[in-house]
């Protein structure tokens, strides 16, 4: 019905003599309504699906929102900048795929619990591959960890190969603390007390806990420090990424990768990373964080092949 009214339109244009000014108007109305129309049609091949799961002992549920089958659009950027109900940003990579990458897409979140607890096991006996598989790096090598805490993989990688220059971020002051003491007789390894995330600001943790500090974890300002966090752009510019390649980023910062992912994949920052590695993390306030991971399984193969893979735990792409 749309499209036949369009078309109407269109032959009125053509067949009746009219004023400019009417003629520009009556196009103006077309082009409303052919946009009108193609949102309508877009909104009845949406399907909503909730996945209910756990991630490290705690039971989360994601409303998930995906396409049935590829509409190309008249109108819409390639990569749009959206919030999500927590009032975090993300780039929508969803109108990007084909048909056939839709389709494992949703096979992929449809399968989350049983591959996540599949993907625990794995990473229980193999957990050295995190480090040992990436023997590539020497003493002329950079590399980036967000989420250094005590510094465990930090002194792994440091004693086995002796990266030129490796960044640390860790934004608790308790952990950058203990990592500028364990570290202080090692030039090549900097320490910066600040995470990384789609803009800058600030977010209050316990500091007391020892593990699993994130920003997605909210806590009362008068009861816990505050930590800073950096724009991942404005980070990447202070370390000129653009004029030299990262061996390896790893990331550990209970949630802050899909900032850095949602960066390096809708840029030509993808290409100045050889290595990318990254424990993924389902936390209330994450946008969508299983249909995130699992567009970036579609996106990473584009420019990189995986490595090794503990299916929503840990896994490492190396660049093709």
């Amino acid at each position: 019905m749309c499209v036949w009214k369009i078309l109407q339109m269109k032959k009125s244009l053509l067949k009746n003599k009219m004023s400019t000014k009417y003629k520009v108007l009556l196009t103006m109305v077309a082009f409303s309504m052919g946009l009108i129309c193609q949102y309508m049609y877009m909104g009845q091949s949406e399907v909503k699906m909730i996945v209910t799961g756990t991630n490290q002992g705690q039971v989360f549920t994601e409303k998930v929102f995906y396409k049935d089958k590829y509409n190309h659009t008249l109108y819409r950027p390639r990569f749009s900048t959206r919030l999500c109900d927590s009032n975090m940003t993300y780039i929508d990579f969803g109108d990007t795929f084909t048909s056939t990458q839709i389709a494992r897409v949703n096979r992929c979140i449809s399968t989350y619990e049983q591959e996540y607890q599949k993907g625990l096991k794995e990473e229980r006996i193999k957990r050295d591959v995190r480090w040992s598989s990436h023997t590539y790096i020497n003493n002329k090598s950079f590399m980036i960890e967000a989420g250094g805490h005590n510094g465990v993989d930090v002194e792994q990688f440091n004693s086995r190969f002796h990266p030129g220059k490796y960044v640390v971020l860790e934004p608790v002051e308790r952990f950058f603390n203990v990592l500028k003491t364990k570290f202080k007789g090692s030039p090549n390894v900097i320490v910066y007390k600040f995470g990384v995330d789609a803009t800058d600001g600030i977010f209050y943790v316990n500091d007391a806990k020892d593990d699993g500090s994130s920003i997605f974890h909210k806590h009362e300002s008068g009861k816990s420090k505050a930590a800073k966090i950096v724009n991942v752009t404005n980070f990447f510019e202070m370390l000129s990424v653009r004029g030299r390649d990262v061996d390896l980023i790893t990331l550990n910062c209970e949630g802050c990768e899909y900032a850095v992912l949602d960066l390096l994949l809708s840029t030509d920052y993808i290409r100045h990373f050889r290595n990318i590695q990254f424990q993924s993390h389902r936390i209330s306030g994450i946008c969508y964080p299983v249909k995130r991971f699992c567009w970036y399984q579609e996106l990473l193969q584009k420019t990189h092949k995986i490595q090794f893979q503990f299916k929503f735990v840990w896994e490492s792409w190396s660049r093709i």
